[in-house]
């Protein structure tokens, strides 16, 4: 007995960081405590995992779903969740999204094909600003909405930054069907978004910006949303979280 009870130890002293307890009762710094010191010692691939495994689970969560749970533990749980479940909820999901391509495609008539970036500069430092002409191209009126910016230089096909920005329409009666607006999108409040003014942006030869709508975002004249909630960017969203479990599935 004595023996086995040894050889247990011993392999307990031999688990692997992954497979170590994470303190998941107690405070955030008591978790953090029990956590860094296993981050040097995963490999790259076992910290990825883990960075998507908690991604969506604040402290109270984790505790709830994975108690006191190694990083193995976690990763496989969330892994084996969404692959159980995932496949199920788009295939909803879509045929939700079959129904409303009519709408979807007629608000993606609301428009903003020419844009300008610019740094200006004011009492509070630099202030990006975009500058774009706004055509509602469909039959929907259209009190106010927001979009997807994103900044790309010289030529490059991956933005360098992305942000979501509002365009309100009630000042000015509202963008009517086939009816323009110029418009004025600060990137930031009061400060400027710095992550739009870095010298790589600012020295860049060419910039240009691209406007595209929140689809689910834009509001009617009695500020109800046409869409309740767009499902095509849930579905891209629970897609890719299916390529990534798969590829988390070996730890």
């Amino acid at each position: 007995m004595a023996v086995t009870l040894l050889a247990g130890l011993g392999l307990a002293a031999c688990k692997w960081p992954v497979d170590q307890g994470l303190v998941t009762s107690g405070t955030q710094a008591e978790y953090r405590a029990s956590l860094d010191p296993l981050i040097p010692k995963l490999s790259k691939h076992e910290v990825e995992a883990f960075d998507w495994a908690v991604s969506d689970l604040d402290l109270t969560k984790l505790h709830g779903k994975y108690p006191g749970a190694s990083p193995r533990k976690i990763i496989r749980g969330e892994v084996r969740e969404v692959l159980d479940t995932y496949p199920g909820k788009i295939e909803a999901l879509e045929k939700t999204a079959v129904k409303e391509a009519p709408l979807r495609a007629e608000l993606g008539k609301i428009t903003a094909p020419d844009t300008e970036f610019a740094i200006d500069k004011d009492f509070f430092g630099l202030q990006p600003v975009i500058m774009a002409i706004v055509t509602n191209g469909s039959r929907y009126p259209v009190s106010q909405l927001k979009w997807n910016a994103a900044l790309y230089l010289d030529g490059a096909d991956i933005p360098v930054v992305q942000t979501v920005l509002t365009s309100d329409f009630r000042q000015n009666g509202g963008l009517r069907p086939g009816g323009q607006f110029t418009v004025r999108l600060p990137v930031g409040f009061v400060r400027g978004d710095e992550a739009w003014t870095t010298l790589e942006i600012r020295n860049a030869a060419k910039r240009r910006v691209v406007l595209e709508p929140v689809l689910d975002s834009i509001l009617d004249f009695g500020e109800r949303a046409y869409l309740a909630d767009d499902p095509v960017p849930q579905i891209e969203r629970m897609k890719a979280a299916i390529k990534d479990a798969k590829d988390f599935s070996d730890i």
